[in-house]
């Protein structure tokens, strides 16, 4: 019993951040708990338009140039450790597509919706499925609910928001199959700015920290059986450049992710 709950959290965990991509997308790495290492783990996006090489008004936000071409390489170290390139590969006038290639191999993409500056990840679009595949652990889900926004056009001190995702599927665990439902909440404030230094040097960075609530439901042998996760993921944000610094507590799950280096296209 032991060993289901552990995979239990092991599958929460992964879906919880293949899911929130604006605040950690590290799954995908080795793991030094030691977790089980993720062999695949891709979302199938939708076919996009004509991409633009530059982002027009609607996908325009000053804390995430979104330029096709742009790359950031950043590391990551706590309960996984690895390094990955995130890039933007595609650019239309509502809608643009992120990759993140992890030293691993493993090659992720998001897409993301651009509404008058307003930055909303789906993670995976409406109707499509995220399929993960690890040791003892597959993972199968489709996105059923999206609210909000990730990274909102208008962020100063003060400044609140929230995105709800809820996911619907099917996890096998050691070949067994359950179904489970699990609604991720998060609840971000601006902090304001402060200076953080990381590998690719220093910045004047917005300080956002989000408070993630993941609602886990699984029913196992026809009973349902729910559990809670509650992390605090601490962002911060430079103008005109990008993510600098990422750092999650709670839950045993500490980790922090921090940029070596990136190269924005010029508009």
């Amino acid at each position: 019993m032991m060993a289901k709950n552990r995979s239990i959290l092991l599958s929460a965990v992964v879906l919880l951040f293949a899911t929130m991509a604006c605040i950690f997308e590290t799954t995908e790495a080795d793991s030094t708990a030691p977790l089980p290492q993720v062999a695949q783990a891709t979302l199938e996006l939708s076919t996009p338009e004509e991409p633009s090489p530059t982002p027009v008004g609607a996908c325009s936000n000053i804390y995430l140039p979104v330029r096709t071409g742009a790359a950031w390489n950043y590391k990551v170290t706590g309960f996984v450790n690895d390094t990955f390139t995130r890039s933007i590969t595609t650019v239309t006038a509502n809608n643009f597509t992120e990759q993140d290639t992890f030293s691993s191999g493993v090659v992720r993409k998001v897409e993301w919706r651009c509404d008058n500056g307003n930055l909303t990840a789906l993670n995976p679009p409406s109707g499509a499925s995220a399929s993960i595949n690890e040791e003892g652990v597959w993972v199968d889900f489709q996105t059923t609910e999206l609210t909000g926004v990730t990274i909102p056009a208008s962020l100063i001190p003060g400044a609140a928001w929230t995105q709800t995702i809820t996911i619907e599927g099917t996890q096998a665990i050691y070949q067994v199959n359950y179904k489970a439902r699990n609604k991720i909440t998060s609840n971000c404030t601006a902090i304001g700015n402060e200076p953080v230094t990381v590998g690719a040097g220093s910045f004047e960075a917005m300080k956002v920290e989000c408070r993630i609530v993941m609602d886990i439901n699984l029913t196992i042998e026809d009973k349902p059986n729910q559990t809670t996760l509650n992390l605090i993921v601490t962002n911060w944000y430079a103008a005109n450049v990008g993510l600098v610094k990422s750092v999650t507590t709670g839950e045993g799950l500490d980790a922090t992710v921090e940029l070596l280096s990136y190269s924005i296209p010029p508009q």
